[in-house]
């Protein structure tokens, strides 16, 4: 039963990121579906924006944030100045209706993932309330983020599969490339030490949540072929997300930043999501030189490799 409602979520969700995709790119000519997308966006975020900012001037309540900041993620880059400003430092096209539901989105997950961290006052998760994902698992959010990946590229309506591919930036890497990949891996574990020991030095007791959230999340892949299999699971499905599907719209900074604080809320506001973030920085330039391939061997190696520690060191 859970595995049938699991498919149904997940497949909603396709779904619905794929009707909006259609329709952002619809509304580069349709000058009617681009007010659409303003009534979209515009009104849920106004709307939740101007709760929040009422909730907290005019209550004088603190939980106004948690409407204040999503509000503002998703209303503010329907104001053109606005995603203006995102296009000093990104490619982000400000005339692009496509680029704006994507600023949108990401800006709200951002404010989402923030709140979800300070309501816990930046502490990692409970470590009882995780549940370690067992290979079917694994596989399925591969999957899931592989599918999220294509529709977000237009597969199907503005490119062909073989298109989305090379959009993705899918292609077999050299011999010299591959070795230049797991050369990465040594940087980005250098990142992650970094991190690690930055935390276990300044913030001691979020150090120990940390540890026991990881050692919760790996608890069903502590054998090397479950390693192996958490590390290309997730280096497929992650990096064809955010460096193969989001980086090339939104540039290195913001995709590094979305993917480091993916992990805030299991790893709270730690200097390991400080590594998190280098790693993502390594990961971005492996996809704007050498394509993607290569930052999913680099991603698949280093987790690997993470796993494998946890479980014998």
């Amino acid at each position: 039963m859970e595995a049938i409602l699991g498919t149904i979520v997940y497949g909603a969700v396709l779904l619905s990121v794929y009707g909006v995709v259609y329709w952002a790119h619809r509304a580069q000519t349709d000058r009617s579906a681009f007010v659409g997308l303003y009534l979209l966006l515009g009104f849920p975020g106004g709307m939740l924006a101007l709760w929040g900012f009422a909730t907290l001037v005019v209550n004088g309540e603190s939980g106004g944030w948690r409407f204040l900041l999503p509000g503002l993620g998703l209303a503010l880059p329907l104001i053109k100045p606005v995603r203006r400003l995102f296009a000093t430092f990104t490619p982000l096209n400000p005339d692009s209706s496509v680029d704006m539901v994507g600023l949108s989105a990401l800006l709200a997950a951002l404010s989402l993932l923030t709140l979800v961290v300070a309501q816990s006052n930046g502490n990692a998760t409970d470590p009882d309330t995780l549940q370690s994902p067992n290979p079917t698992d694994l596989l399925v959010q591969a999957l899931f983020l592989t599918v999220l990946a294509y529709v977000l590229v237009g597969v199907g309506f503005i490119r062909t599969f073989r298109q989305a591919t090379e959009r993705l930036g899918l292609a077999i890497p050299r011999p010299r490339v591959v070795f230049i990949a797991l050369g990465a891996v040594l940087v980005g574990l250098v990142f992650s030490a970094i991190g690690g020991a930055l935390t276990a030095q300044f913030q001691p007791d979020l150090y120990d949540q940390v540890a026991n959230v990881t050692t919760e999340l790996t608890a069903e892949v502590q054998n090397p072929i479950g390693a192996l299999l958490l590390g290309i699971t997730a280096g497929v499905g992650e990096e064809l997300l955010f460096r193969g599907a989001i980086q090339p719209r939104f540039g290195l900074l913001l995709t590094s930043l979305t993917f480091a604080f993916l992990h805030a809320p299991q790893y709270g506001f730690s200097f390991v999501i400080l590594g998190l973030f280098g790693v993502g920085v390594v990961l971005g330039i492996e996809r704007m030189r050498y394509g993607t391939v290569p930052a999913i061997i680099t991603h698949a190696v280093f987790n690997t490799l993470a796993v494998l520690a946890e479980t014998y060191l």
